[in-house]
């Protein structure tokens, strides 16, 4: 079994200044201490969209027993390191895409901010941009052979247009969402609607990130 120390990742960014630490080293999404413990008995998958480096696909690959992980990272300089720690831990199948409403293209804008070289988005700004395949998520996850234990998203702001189009059929294969989310318009009651509860806010960030578990 690979150390955790072991992952790969940029140097002096925010790799290693927040997400290594947070989601790693002080496990901000309850991974072990908490969600390890609901992990269904039956072979399930975690998606997570937005991977970044791999830090929370790492954190599941590691102490879930049953799953297999899928990681969607659409920036190729993040891909990279992904695809790196996919290779030295295992039970990581990465996929170089975004994550949409529907099949298709997405222009992926440059962070505002040259150190924060992963946080790349699909949401307008004044900045270069990379075209980049995109996959229609949940018609991806209703192909899937089992259900999905964790969804987890952190698409930089595309989480609201993602939600806003989907409809309560689109959820019935996945027991745990994760969401980051990036303004206030987020709908939570979309989700409360379609029977998932707030099982906790991580304590690192509470203001913006959410776990949800269906009734």
């Amino acid at each position: 079994m690979n150390d955790l120390s072991n992952i790969a990742h940029r140097k002096d960014t925010d790799d290693d200044r927040w997400v290594i630490p947070e989601v790693i080293e002080q496990d901000m999404y309850c991974v072990k201490s908490l969600l390890a413990s609901l992990e269904p008995a039956e072979h399930s998958y975690v998606i997570d969209c937005g991977a970044h480096i791999g830090a929370f696909s790492i954190m599941c690959a590691r102490y879930l027993k049953n799953v297999d992980v899928i990681s969607f990272e659409p920036n190729p300089d993040s891909y990279f390191y992904l695809n790196q720690n996919a290779n030295i831990f295992g039970k990581i199948r990465p996929l170089n895409k975004a994550v949409s409403i529907v099949d298709g293209t997405l222009n992926l804008y440059s962070p505002d901010q040259s150190d924060w070289s992963g946080r790349w988005t699909s949401l307008p700004n004044l900045n270069e941009f990379l075209l980049v395949e995109s996959i229609g998520l949940f018609s991806f996850i209703n192909q899937l052979d089992k259900e999905v234990f964790i969804l987890k998203l952190d698409i930089e702001g595309y989480e609201e247009l993602l939600f806003e189009a989907i409809e309560q059929i689109d959820l019935r294969n996945i027991r745990t969402i994760i969401v980051e989310t990036h303004t206030d318009n987020f709908n939570h009651q979309k989700l409360k609607d379609y029977g998932y509860s707030l099982l906790f806010n991580p304590s690192i960030s509470a203001a913006r990130q959410f776990v949800y578990l269906r009734n």
